[in-house]
């Protein structure tokens, strides 16, 4: 299934202040690729929209290429009971981001409920201005723990005005509802996925498309 439509629903607080935003986008597995489009139904965002780059995309991770003799463990899951992910997120100034990612699947079209709690940042925190003005990419080291749970970690950078970076450390943890495919699992397991992301963002609308690959070896990705 290449081709996929997705809708999103992000809601949540940060710092205890309330945030909701809908929207949609679609992609293509072969390609790696896929967009998201969503608004704010809450007014303005009272935080820095960059952080939600990686809520649009990295809560998509159905769009990822595989290389070769290898399934998408995600297009799998979605005929096998579908998966879950909880993602902690913290920041360099002490802030921390929970995210719990839900999925349902309406044949091609994967709905995503994503619940987002942000706690911690110090009020002249760098997400409360418009310092940040880009996501870098991020490599992902992900690897089962048991037949049907996947963990990964990254550091997550972001480019500011003045040159210099804004970071946290991120780990995920996914729960799938039946066993990985096994061609991640009988091939050594852990394995990378690289991401870009291009963003068009303002205080009401924030949109992306994402390209994410998952590889073995760096011989395999390039």
């Amino acid at each position: 299934m290449p081709d996929m439509k997705l809708e999103c629903h992000i809601s949540g607080t940060m710092n205890g202040e309330e945030f909701e935003l809908i929207g949609s986008g679609d992609g293509n597995t072969d390609q790696g690729r896929m967009t998201n489009n969503m608004k704010s139904i809450k007014g303005p965002l009272s935080f820095s929209p960059y952080l939600l780059s990686h809520i649009l995309g990295y809560g998509y991770y159905h769009f990822a290429t595989f290389p070769a003799g290898y399934e998408n463990i995600y297009l799998h899951a979605m005929k096998n009971g579908g998966y879950s992910n909880v993602r902690t997120e913290r920041y360099e100034d002490g802030g921390i981001i929970s995210i719990t990612f839900n999925y349902r699947y309406e044949g091609s079209k994967i709905i995503g409920d994503f619940k987002v709690i942000g706690t911690g940042f110090p009020t002249d925190s760098l997400i409360f201005t418009d310092k940040i003005i880009k996501s870098n990419p991020t490599c992902e080291n992900m690897f089962p723990k048991a037949d049907n749970i996947l963990v990964n970690a990254y550091t997550r950078t972001y480019l500011l005005k003045d040159g210099g970076y804004y970071s946290a450390q991120v780990n995920n943890h996914m729960h799938f509802k039946s066993a990985i495919h096994p061609t991640m699992l009988q091939n050594g397991g852990s394995m990378f996925t690289h991401r870009v992301v291009e963003e068009n963002h303002t205080k009401t609308n924030v949109a992306i498309v994402e390209y994410q690959n998952v590889f073995k070896t760096p011989t395999a990705f390039a």
